[in-house]
Formats: structure tokens, C-alpha cells, sequence
């Protein structure tokens, strides 16, 4: 096997063979014997390993036809990449399944990252520095990736994809002049496999080459999965003919096949616009519902200030340490089930806000240390769906379940081990059967009902005293 051979052994084996640990943020992952489909709410894609060589024309056929029928049921455009050396093609199947190719077709480069070239220097005037939170040329990045294409994946999905883990799993370099970008890359990492892709580049910027190896072979940094660490050994990219595909040949990368896209899309109604859940990545609205919470609840984090918001009129606050001491021991104990009352407190708020939020109203999932969540409670948590973002309890952080609006939600303590769920019209739907669940009411409108103790959680740095919830 020479070199070109192995290289594209190993890209089908974990590249095209890879079903991810975890869907997504917003998507379904799904499975048909060796392909798996996913579902993102908005459109879908197909992959597959390579065929093999005795699949006839009618298994081809039918296996086009299931992936369709599985995406009309969700009115979801789909994506299929067929591949120029596969033993069975599927380009005349799709073409004649109804699919239309979309875009030039690509050839498909792979490079050992041992035979990439050495560092490339930006011209004078120019520096590579890569994408934090914050980044103050946010619009001009979007403006300049828009532009440009087309891309073996757009930088907006890449970084929804990834969600939480979108300081390891997504690496994006900026070519900088003085006063204004240059230029933009974006490479990730390919679950736990030996790949790092480059899915796109606004230009030939072999500058940001010797960032992504160097960012490559840091494994242990990149591993998103379960067991150890995998060795990252290859880039790979796809690129139309022209000055990227010349400017990565130049640097070490060897063309082994081409790839094309084929599009179809169902009859029906239209798709939505937005996935079942979207993570806030430097997002305005979910600074601004933070600071909104902060200012109208006075709210105040603390391990010994309780409660740590200024409780409403319309609230009810329940004690719910003992369901999370067990939850607690269950994240420790992997094999042990869950506490029946989690799922039933869970539940119960979900039931709650989707019979109370109005049509089309999103709801945000924010706590104190990380990005949030918007999504559409109709759309997630049901069969085929996506899970619900979040929980009404979740562990050592302040959690919060919102309307923008702030007319109600929910707020967890951590270390009060409380739950204070707020607005007349969430409790009218949800009081009693949380206090079928939880047991005796904590306070009323922020005030003590005079008939529980609470006691200051020993989960944080500081000693234990008991006191009266005030």
C-alpha cells in the first residue's frame, strides 16, 4: 500500500467510519445499519463508510429511499457527500433518487503532519493569533468568512456543533493587519480518530498551517471522548480547484480523491430556521438576560448568603438537598440509576413551562459559569428529539431556566440545595406536584413559612453552620 493508499484507508476507517460519542448541540443522531443520519432540526446529513463492492443497485436504491422517507417525516432538507473512489459510486444513484449536486466538486487532501511544510511567516504588517470570546472584529469575521467558499463546512455550524467544548474541539486563526482581518481558518478536531480537519479557509493562508499541527499534537488537550487520548497524526481538507487547494499541495497535502455534495429537499412545509437548541457564543441577548436577572433579582452569589436572589411575590421556594446529595453519589457511581424524583422534579417544571410559555417563545437555560442555552421546549425532550439543555437542578452551579422577559423560571441554589420557581402562571401549573415531590414549602414570596430549617451546604470551602433561611 503506498503512501496515497494508506492515507485514504485510514480517512475511511475513522474519518468516514466515525459516528460521533455525542450528536450535536440541537441535533439527533440516528442509524441504518452503516450509515448514520443526523438531524439538526433545520436540515440533515448523510454519512457513510465506502460501500462495498457486491452492494447491488437495489440495496443502493433502498438505502437512498430510507434516508429520504426519515427526513421528509422532518420536512428537513438533506446533505450527501459522495466520494470519487468509493468501490460502489453513488453520484448517478443520488442524481437519480432526485438529489442535485451543489457547488464544484473537491478534492479531498490529507497530509501527515510530519510531512507539512515548516512554519510560514505572515507578510510584514501581518500576525496570526487565534479566536477568543470577545473577539472585537466579530462582524468583520462573519462579513469575510460570508464572502468567501465554498468550505468543506461553514464556520457558524462548526461552532454551534461544539458547543461547551468549543475551546477544544474548534481551533480559529486570524490573519490580522494593523486596522483591519485578512484573513480567516478553522480546523477541528475528528471525535476520537487521528484526525484534525481544516473545514475551511477565507484564502491561501498556509500561515495558519504550523498553528493547527502544532495545536494537533497536543492530544491529550483535544481529547473530547472516553478512554485515552488518541495521537493526532493528519490534517485533512477539501478544496475546489484553485489557490487553497494549490497553497495546502504546497504545503505537504497529497489529493487522494474528490467529494461532492448532493442536496435534496422534501415537499412539505418549510424547515425552521433556527436548531431545537442553540449555545450563546458571544451572544448580546444572553449578556443582556444575565445582567437583566442580576439587576431585578439583586442577585448575589455567595456559600453563606441565602436565599441568593431577592425572591419575588409570586415564588415558592422548595429544600431539594436530599434528592441532589443522591444525584451527587450517582455522578460518582455511573452504574447506579437515577433517583426517581430527579426525573419527576424534572418533569414537572418541563410540563409546566411549555403549558405556560407562548407560541413560538423561546426559553434560555443560563448558569453563572458558562455560555447558555436558547431553545424551544416543543421541540426538544420527546422521541427523535434532542435532550432538554439543562436541568432544574444541576450540581455546585446557580442555575437558571428563563423567559427573556423575566415573568418566570426557575432558580437553583447550590448551596442552599433550594429551587425557587417564580411567575403566578409557572406555579399554578407546577406547585402542588412539586410539592408532592419535594415536601414541605421553604418560603413563600421570599419570606420563611416559619416551619423549615435549612443548613448551610458542606459542598463549599467553608465550614458548616446551621441557620435559619431568612
Amino acid at each position: 500500500m503506498d503512501g496515497v493508499d494508506a492515507l485514504l484507508a485510514a480517512y475511511d476507517e475513522q474519518v468516514r467510519g466515525h459516528v460521533p460519542e455525542r450528536a450535536p448541540v440541537g441535533a439527533v443522531i440516528e442509524g441504518d445499519g452503516t450509515v448514520f443520519r443526523t438531524h439538526y432540526g433545520t436540515h440533515g446529513t448523510v454519512h457513510h463508510s465506502p460501500l462495498t463492492g457486491g452492494t447491488g443497485p437495489m440495496e443502493v436504491t433502498g438505502l437512498i429511499r430510507r434516508q429520504q422517507a426519515a427526513f421528509a417525516a422532518r420536512f428537513e432538507p438533506v446533505e450527501w457527500r459522495a466520494y470519487g473512489h468509493d468501490p460502489v459510486p453513488m453520484d448517478e444513484p443520488l442524481r437519480a433518487a432526485g438529489f442535485t449536486a451543489v457547488g464544484p466538486e473537491r478534492t479531498l487532501l490529507i497530509a501527515d503532519l510530519d510531512d507539512v511544510t515548516g512554519a510560514v511567516a505572515p507578510a510584514k504588517g501581518l500576525r496570526v493569533r487565534r479566536l477568543s470570546f470577545g473577539y472585537h472584529r466579530a462582524g468583520e469575521m462573519s462579513r469575510l468568512v460570508e464572502a468567501g467558499g465554498p468550505y468543506a463546512r461553514g464556520l457558524a455550524d462548526v461552532r454551534e456543533d461544539h458547543g461547551n467544548s468549543l475551546n477544544w474541539g474548534l481551533n480559529v486563526q486570524l490573519l490580522e493587519a494593523e486596522t483591519r482581518l485578512v484573513g480567516v481558518g478553522w480546523a477541528e478536531v475528528v471525535g476520537p480518530t487521528e484526525f484534525v480537519a481544516v473545514c475551511g479557509m477565507t484564502g491561501p493562508h498556509a500561515e495558519f498551517l504550523p498553528h493547527w499541527v502544532q495545536w494537533a499534537r497536543n492530544s491529550h488537550g483535544l481529547h473530547l471522548g472516553m478512554g485515552p487520548a488518541p495521537d493526532r497524526r493528519y490534517l485533512t481538507a477539501e478544496a475546489p480547484d484553485g489557490p487553497v487547494k494549490d497553497a495546502l499541495l504546497a504545503a505537504g497535502f497529497r489529493a487522494v480523491s474528490t467529494v461532492r455534495t448532493y442536496c435534496w429537499t422534501p415537499q412539505g412545509p418549510q424547515p425552521a430556521s433556527t436548531r431545537p437548541v442553540s449555545m450563546l457564543l458571544d451572544d448580546r441577548e444572553h449578556d443582556a438576560l444575565c445582567d437583566d436577572f442580576e439587576a431585578r433579582f439583586a442577585f448575589k452569589p455567595s456559600y453563606t448568603y441565602y436565599p441568593g436572589i431577592e425572591e419575588p411575590p409570586d415564588s415558592v421556594t422548595w429544600h431539594v438537598g436530599d434528592i441532589t446529595d443522591t444525584c451527587r453519589i450517582h455522578r460518582l457511581m455511573r452504574n447506579l440509576p437515577d433517583d426517581h424524583r430527579v426525573k419527576r422534579l424534572q418533569a414537572v417544571v418541563e410540563r409546566g413551562l411549555r403549558a405556560r410559555l407562548r407560541p413560538d417563545e423561546p426559553l434560555f437555560s443560563v448558569s453563572w459559569w458558562h455560555q447558555g442555552y436558547r431553545f424551544d421546549p416543543a421541540r426538544v425532550g420527546g422521541p427523535g428529539q434532542p435532550t432538554w439543555p439543562g436541568a432544574a437542578c444541576w450540581g455546585d452551579e446557580y442555575y437558571k431556566l428563563l423567559t427573556r422577559d423575566l415573568r418566570m423560571g426557575t432558580f437553583w441554589h447550590p448551596w442552599e440545595e433550594s429551587l425557587c420557581v417564580f411567575g403566578a402562571d409557572l406555579l399554578a401549573e407546577v406547585e402542588d406536584d412539586l410539592t408532592a415531590v419535594l415536601g414541605t414549602v421553604m418560603r413563600r414570596g421570599g419570606r420563611n413559612t416559619g416551619n423549615v430549617w435549612t443548613y448551610e451546604s458542606t459542598r463549599g470551602p467553608t465550614p458548616a453552620q446551621g441557620h435559619r433561611s431568612a
